[in-house]
């Protein structure tokens, strides 16, 4: 009897995929809004300006501040508009029609504003939170390992992620259905489909980040073009023709912005509101929702390329790069929020990366004209699986048991992620049925038609 260790399933070859948390990353800056104003939702204070990061409720807004700290305009029904006062060292935002999300840099999720359907209720498995996403009456969280969580209503299964769903990098949730991106580039989409905004076209890869509306969806690509999907009942699924040089994109309910990187704004679809009217060159983040639309406007200097996500091994070799441009530049770049010691170059290359360095990276890009903050990247850390010594059982049969070979425990959430196959000549394999069981951090599989005696190889898969 031999046994075979897990293989990696493969990541991306040469496609790394960008995380772009809740629909903006900015340097610091002034905020602009346009479009619809009944409820103030685009009056942004004077007062803000150091936001890094914006979100649009349908008439709500929010922005991020360097110091962490969010603050609210607009209708504030049920608090929508007035984050927690104990809301500190904040990540990233999402504002959804009735609700907001607040990632923090400890991996912790806070939610407030209408608390039906559960929406304030989260789940225990909210926790290593890497992205959140405020949809209609649903949320969603992306975890470490690259599982999705959803809460809220259920209506329509926009709460409940395909089971096969893993390696996700980024989510958007829209009113009634919800989107993933994945490491390969590809996009999962579920929930309401009532105008083909679910429908992923056929072939659709290589994209590096998403964003839902009301319901339509779109996505970027990586030579930076846009591709859109959903209803188009104002043309907000019909994307200008020779569009390209896009960074960031942004959804509202029947209208569509994309930042393109000389800092202009393009934007289409509905513009009852003049919502589509966000105008400058200066503009270094976009969001939008409802009839409104956000943006954050700087001096500072502009990043041509953003850190990469990647996918690797324990003991891997890691690179993180951006590409700016301006003059006299500083960098600084941040795990989790928090700033890495001697991190100070465009480049951070990280040696032997442990699980315990997956997260998000990103860094801080700064000239004399001020300070631009890339969006995140994450790394998503893997580690092979080692096999101790197979039993026989009586009456026939084999137990298997398998775990990290550097002894960290596997966690429940993580346990339906693994599967084992067998082979008796190490070219075809087959799976074996029966689900492995989690005690104490390790996976224990008993394999009914297994002998002890003959050929007979296993390994182990992490899907």
């Amino acid at each position: 009897m031999s046994l075979h260790s897990k293989q990696l399933v493969p990541a991306l070859s040469s496609i790394f995929v960008l995380l772009a948390l809740d629909r903006s990353i900015a340097e610091a800056g002034t905020v602009a809004a346009v479009g619809r104003n009944v409820f103030g939702q685009a009056s942004p204070p004077a007062s803000v300006t150091d936001a890094v990061s914006v979100a649009a409720g349908r008439d709500f807004s929010l922005a991020l501040t360097q110091r962490g700290t969010v603050v609210g305009w607009g209708w504030n029904g049920e608090g929508r508009s007035s984050p927690p006062s104990d809301l500190g060292n904040a990540v990233a935002l999402s504002a959804g029609i009735y609700h907001a999300l607040a990632l923090k840099a400890d991996g912790s999720v806070s939610a407030w504003g209408f608390g039906g359907n559960e929406l304030l209720v989260l789940p225990q498995s909210v926790t290593n939170v890497l992205a959140v996403a405020a949809g209609g009456y649903h949320s969603l969280a992306l975890r470490r390992d690259g599982t999705v969580v959803g809460w809220g209503f259920h209506g329509n299964g926009r709460t409940t992620p395909p089971a096969t769903l893993t390696d996700v990098i980024a989510i958007d949730a829209g009113r009634d259905h919800s989107v993933a991106l994945k490491a390969n580039g590809t996009v999962v989409a579920w929930g309401l489909n009532d105008e083909g905004q679910t429908n992923v076209p056929d072939g659709l890869k290589e994209v590096v980040a998403i964003a839902a509306g009301e319901s339509h969806t779109l996505a970027l690509k990586r030579d930076g073009t846009v591709v859109a999907w959903g209803h188009n009942g104002h043309g907000q699924s019909s994307v200008p023709a020779g569009l390209n040089s896009v960074t960031a994109i942004a959804a509202g309910s029947a209208h569509s912005l994309a930042l393109k990187a000389d800092g202009s704004v393009a934007a289409w679809g509905d513009n009852t509101y003049g919502q589509l009217n966000l105008s400058g060159s200066d503009i270094r983040a976009i969001a939008a929702r409802g009839a409104h639309s956000l943006a954050i406007r700087g001096t500072g200097p502009s990043i041509e390329s953003q850190p990469l996500s990647q996918t690797v091994l324990a003991g891997d070799a890691v690179s993180f790069s951006v590409g700016a441009i301006g003059s006299g530049l500083s960098y600084q770049w941040f795990f989790n929020g928090m700033p890495l010691d001697r991190a100070t170059h465009s480049t951070l290359n990280l040696s032997e990366v442990s699980k315990q360095r997956a997260g998000l990276y990103s860094v801080q890009v700064g000239s004399a004209s001020g300070v631009q903050q890339s969006a995140s990247a994450v790394l998503v850390v893997r580690g092979l699986q080692q096999m101790e010594a197979p039993e026989a059982l009586p009456g026939g049969g084999l137990r298997l048991t398998f775990g990290d070979q550097n002894g960290e425990a596997i966690s429940a959430p993580n346990a339906t992620r693994y599967a084992v196959e067998s082979s008796t000549d190490l070219v075809h394999w087959t799976p074996i049925e029966t689900a492995p069981v989690l005690i104490d951090g390790r996976l224990v599989l008993r394999d009914p038609t297994a002998s002890i005696s003959g050929n007979q190889f296993f390994r182990v898969i992490e899907k």
